[in-house]
């Protein structure tokens, strides 16, 4: 990790208050000629885009009002979801400069932190994975039908502790709901029966995971100096296969770059920590924020209006999104 870091490509500003979600905007193949966007979502409940193209901030609304947002997600270029943190999962269509919401799923009796994720299936199946009710259950809904399949409760509620994540995987044709629990618990659930494929725990209290289907390799961020690799087998049987150390303590955001070499980490110590993917080396830490890295994410595609490549976009509590462009 010798030389001089990298200085971020561009920073955005605007937000007025920690930014704590974040997405690229996605944009189909066949309109390559549309300009591009990103969104942050932040702790005042309010969404915030930016046209990449020239850098300027193009809308702003309170989508939560009193509640921090803890997820984005873009399914189109002109669809928006946001999750509110004890408020409910939103749908909007930002394709007027005044979005409307076209659909909302409420979140009930959870006050933790936890995102949610979102998973097209197939042509008639989009799964949504939303938490509550209570702190331990996630609510999944079939949103193409608009019909609330069921919730997910761990059998001893004491030993898992809190639901801390949820994330769809898919295991060659089986798509499970991964979800991580405050205990240590990474439980792959058979959502539609109800019951468990396989579960098992890390050693210290985790904050965040993700997962790369092409390698069949995760990515758990802890509140410890800990990040742990794992694997899911053909049979959906989890396994650790690497557990590494770093300088200070507490992950609050991991990703894994979409074409599966790199991984990264954002931290409470305000550092964003880059890893090859193949040999779980750290490659560079970048000291650009002053406070928590809340929030990281990466472009799905070549983004030629910051330099071409994938562009990392992290969120701060410092009020800023840092783009990076490094090591494409």
């Amino acid at each position: 990790m010798g030389g001089p870091a990298p200085d971020p490509v561009f920073v955005l500003r605007g937000a007025e208050s920690p930014v704590t979600a974040v997405t690229f905007l996605n944009v189909d193949a066949t309109e390559g000629q549309r300009d591009k966007y990103i969104a942050a979502g932040t702790q005042d409940g309010k969404i915030l885009l930016w046209n990449l193209k020239t850098k300027c901030k193009t809308a702003e609304w309170i989508a939560h009002a009193g509640s921090s947002i803890h997820w984005l997600h873009s399914e189109s270029p002109d669809m928006l979801w946001s999750l509110g943190r004890s408020d409910s999962v939103k749908a909007w269509d930002i394709h007027s400069s005044s979005p409307d919401v076209v659909s909302t799923y409420p979140v009930v009796d959870y006050l933790g932190f936890s995102s949610s994720h979102f998973i097209q299936v197939d042509s008639d199946t989009r799964l949504l994975s939303l938490p509550g009710p209570s702190q331990e259950g996630v609510t999944v809904w079939d949103i193409g039908k608009n019909f609330k399949i069921g919730t997910l409760v761990p059998p001893d509620v004491k030993a898992y502790g809190s639901m801390m994540q949820p994330k769809w995987i898919k295991v060659q044709d089986i798509t499970a709901l991964g979800v991580l629990y405050e205990s240590g618990y990474i439980v792959l659930w058979d959502w539609a029966n109800s019951k468990i494929f396989s579960q098992h725990q890390v050693t210290e209290n985790p904050m965040c995971f993700t997962f790369d289907e092409s390698s069949q390799t995760g990515i758990i961020g802890t509140a410890a100096e800990k990040i742990f690799v794992f694997s899911i087998q053909n049979n959906l049987n989890i396994s650790i296969v690497k557990e590494l150390s770093i300088t200070n303590a507490g992950v609050s955001s991991c990703v894994i770059r979409p074409d599966g070499k790199l991984f990264v980490t954002g931290g409470w110590d305000s550092r964003i920590r880059f890893f090859s993917s193949k040999k779980c080396k750290p490659l560079a830490v970048l000291m650009y924020h002053k406070k928590t890295v809340e929030c990281i994410a990466y472009s799905k595609g070549n983004i030629e209006e910051l330099g071409g490549g994938f562009i990392l976009a992290a969120g701060s509590s410092d009020k800023s999104v840092s783009l990076w462009n490094i090591f494409n």
